[in-house]
Parts: C-alpha cells; sequence; structure tokens
C-alpha cells in the first residue's frame, strides 16, 4: 500500500512539475509576442483551483486530471473579440511570433532537462571506478583488447572518471552502430583499443546492457555479509540475530560476501538453517526456518536481513565521487540532456523500423512505478528520471502528429510555402486523425503496462 502511495505521489509531483515548465514555455513566449494568454491550466477537467489576479485577462487553474495542459490564448476562431484587443489576438500574429509561441514548450522541456542534469553533476554522483573487472572471452571487449585491470581514462577523447560517466554516449554509439576509441592504462602503460560497433549482430536495448554488449564488466568490492537491518517477524530477527552481525557461514558453506548468503538462502532445499555469525569478538550460531516468498513470479526464501552495500562501497577505494562546480555542471548538464535526446530519436526511429521492440514505451502505470523506484533512491535518481521524461515529453510533442505542437509547426510549414493556413476542411480532418493516433499511442502504452503486471 505504501509503494502504491508513493508511486502515486511523485508520479502526480513528476508530471506536474514537467506539464507546468511544458505551458510555461508556451506563455512566457506568448506574453513577451504580445499575445493576451485567458487560461494557464495545469491539468484538464473540473477546476479545483483558479486565480485571476486584478486587471488582468488571464486566469490560472489547476484541474483534476494531472495528465495535460493547456495555454488557452486569445484567437477569433475561438472567441469574439473586440476591436482594441485584436492587435494581441493569436491568429493575427506573423507566422515566426506563431510558430516560437507553438514550439517554445517542447524546448521549455529540454531546458529544463539540461538543468536537472545539471543539479545532479553539482550534487554529485556516486560511481564505480572505471576498473574492468572481468571480460567473456568471445565478446567484443576481449577481441578488441581490453584486459582485465585496465582502467578506462577515456571515450572518443572524453574524460572518464567513473564506469557510468559515458553511459548516454555510448548507448548512442551502439545504436548507430559506430566504431568508439578507449584509452586505458594498466601496469604496462596506455593504449588506444577501438571497439567497433558496426561487429555486433541485433541488439535489443530493451533488455541487453552496455556490459552485456560488450562482454565487459567493472571490478566491484566484496560486500561482506554484515547485517545492517533486519525485517520484523523474520526468521532472522526471532533467532535472535542483530543489526552489526556478521554471518560467516550457513550449513557449512562460507559466506565470504553478500551475494553467497543471499544465493545460499534463496537457493536452499533445507527446512533449516544453521547460522554461524560473528558478534563482539566471539562467534555464535542460531537455527532458523528460511521464510518462503514469492517475487516476480518466482519462489525463493528468506531469512529477513539486508547489508548497507552503498555504505560499504563508499568506505572503498573502488568507488569516486564525481562533483561539479556550477558552469562546469550546467554545461554538461546540457551535453548529457542533447546526448539523451539524440539517443530517444534514434531509439524512436528503430522502433518505427522494427529493428527496435516498441515494449518499452510505458503509460502512466509504468511512469507511476519508476517515479516511485526513483524517488526511493535518492534525490540524484529522481532527478535524472525527471530529466530523462521530460526529453520524452519535449520529443512526443515535437512529433508532426495533429493535436500536438509538432502538428501545429507542420500546419505552420504548410502555410509557409502555400502562402495560406490550411482550411478548416483539413484542419478537421487532420485533428481527427491526430487525435486517433495519439489514443493508438496511449492505448497501446496502457496495454505494455498491463502486460508487464500481469
Amino acid at each position: 500500500m505504501f509503494d502504491l502511495l508513493n508511486s502515486v505521489v511523485f508520479f502526480i509531483v513528476a508530471i506536474g512539475v514537467l506539464i507546468t515548465f511544458h505551458e510555461y514555455g508556451h506563455f512566457w513566449v506568448a506574453r513577451r509576442m504580445g499575445v493576451t494568454v485567458l487560461r494557464f491550466s495545469v491539468g484538464f477537467g473540473p477546476v479545483m483551483w483558479r486565480y485571476k489576479p486584478k486587471n488582468s485577462l488571464t486566469e490560472y487553474v489547476v484541474s483534476t486530471i494531472p495528465l495535460g495542459g493547456y495555454v488557452r490564448m486569445l484567437d477569433e476562431s475561438q472567441d469574439k473579440v473586440s476591436e482594441d484587443l485584436l492587435p494581441s489576438a493569436f491568429n493575427r500574429q506573423p507566422l515566426y511570433k506563431r510558430s516560437a509561441i507553438v514550439a517554445a514548450g517542447p524546448l521549455a522541456n529540454f531546458l529544463l532537462a539540461g538543468i536537472l542534469y545539471g543539479m545532479v553533476f553539482m550534487i554529485g554522483t556516486d560511481g564505480l571506478r572505471p576498473i574492468v573487472g572481468a571480460l567473456v572471452d568471445s565478446g567484443l571487449a576481449a577481441k578488441s583488447g581490453f584486459l582485465v585491470g585496465d582502467e578506462i581514462q577515456s571515450v572518443d577523447e572524453k574524460p572518464n572518471e567513473s564506469w557510468e560517466q559515458n553511459h548516454f554516449y555510448l548507448l548512442d554509439k551502439i545504436v548507430s552502430r559506430e566504431a568508439v576509441e578507449y584509452e586505458v592504462f594498466n601496469d604496462s602503460g596506455h593504449r588506444l583499443l577501438t571497439v567497433d560497433f558496426g561487429e555486433l549482430s541485433e541488439v535489443d536495448l530493451q533488455t541487453a546492457s552496455i556490459e552485456n554488449v560488450m562482454g565487459m564488466y567493472p571490478a566491484t568490492p566484496l560486500i561482506r555479509p554484515i547485517i545492517a537491518g533486519l525485517v520484523p517477524d523474520f526468521p532472522a530477527e526471532q533467532a535472535g540475530l542483530r543489526a552489526g552481525d556478521e554471518i560467516l557461514m550457513i550449513n557449512g558453506h562460507d559466506v565470504s560476501d553478500w551475494n553467497d548468503l543471499v544465493g545460499l538462502v534463496s537457493q536452499t532445499q533445507a527446512t533449516q538453517l544453521t547460522v554461524r555469525y560473528f558478534r563482539d569478538g566471539i562467534e555464535n550460531e542460531v537455527l532458523l526456518e528460511p521464510r518462503i516468498v514469492e517475487r516476480n513470479g518466482a519462489t525463493i526464501r528468506q531469512i529477513g536481513i539486508s547489508v548497507n552495500a552503498e555504505e560499504q562501497l563508499r568506505d572503498s577505494d573502488a568507488t569516486v565521487t564525481l562533483r561539479y562546480g556550477l558552469f562546469d555542471s550546467l554545461l554538461r548538464g546540457f551535453e548529457t540532456m542533447w546526448s539523451t535526446t539524440v539517443l530517444t530519436i534514434k531509439m524512436l526511429v528503430s522502433m518505427i523500423t522494427l529493428e527496435q521492440s516498441a515494449d518499452s514505451i510505458g503509460g502512466p502505470i509504468a511512469i507511476a512505478e519508476h517515479a516511485g523506484k526513483a524517488a526511493e533512491a535518492g534525490i540524484n535518481n529522481y532527478l535524472t528520471f525527471l530529466a530523462l521524461l521530460s526529453v520524452s515529453l519535449g520529443i512526443l510533442n515535437l512529433l508532426p502528429i495533429p493535436v500536438l505542437d509538432g502538428g501545429h509547426l507542420l500546419f505552420h510549414v504548410y502555410e509557409a510555402i502555400c502562402g495560406s493556413p490550411p482550411t478548416e476542411r483539413m484542419l478537421i480532418v487532420a485533428n481527427q486523425i491526430g487525435l486517433f493516433l495519439l489514443i493508438c499511442l496511449m492505448g497501446f502504452a496502457f496495454y505494455n503496462d498491463i502486460a508487464r503486471i500481469f
């Protein structure tokens, strides 16, 4: 219940921020272009809150359905406009002004994404050091000359200070099937290695990570099996185990790290476990029965303990924290925004051409789920999630589909070429087609959401 509430709350926050910023882009440019704005609305449907300043024609409202918003401008096609307000009507503006107002919404989303990424860089990001820990013998990285212990210092001359730093750049190169030059360092000195992603067969980036694509994995420190927390009324707590206890053995099998412990407990067929642990300089043993639980359709066994992996990683020399000043953060933020925009467009094109599966398209349920998980993972994860969603919203609105901003810009292109706007009949038909396409897209997204659940 808490997870559901958490997801709903952070979904509403995410959608509210993105829609408000998008609509404010339209609003701000319209006001600068001298157009009268009658209503600025966040959400659709019945109005929950409204405010209209004195001596202003603009009404600000928040509506009940938070899946969109709009800026209603004075327009002779929709309103009876008095003579004195005609110069401020939207339809009376030159084509370049109308186009700027329409394009301002999606552009505001790209601006927001750059700022959000910049905030992430200012707060600081934790990551693994860029050291190769394991290679698949037949993998692309091994064939390209990588060795275990290599430290990746640059990617196409871009500095590489953590394993995750150039993630979006590499995804872009994989989708484009381009070659990438790595500078690596080990005890033998520096080397330049070229990885040609054009050698790859078809790659499904919905399910495959960069590590799996390359057959190369980072060096990770062992997580000591020291109990950080216990689940109330689970076997570990009932048997008397405490936070701070270090697990040494389970049913006679040595436990050297947390992964050993998880594997031994979750896959055991024994009805009872003898757990040997270390506390206050003394080794002790307890007997407990693992509890059978269902997770993602699979049956596993748990004893109800957790480990503080993040704290252990921070204390090790296998991680780095990257933090930058204001200017550098914003510069890196907008570079990341550009990379994610290009990558998203390429992924969209590959879905249209059936090179990639469209199963990753998600609707409100998927967005809410990701919003909750990102928020639980920390402020940086939530800001990154918002940035990615803002880029997606900007691209979606620029698609040349009538009823979207991109459709309106398409009409403006028609007007620029033909010298006059589309006829009313053309607009009606085009908007009907656009609405049908949008409903189909939303229906497909909902279908994917439901398919993931069941």
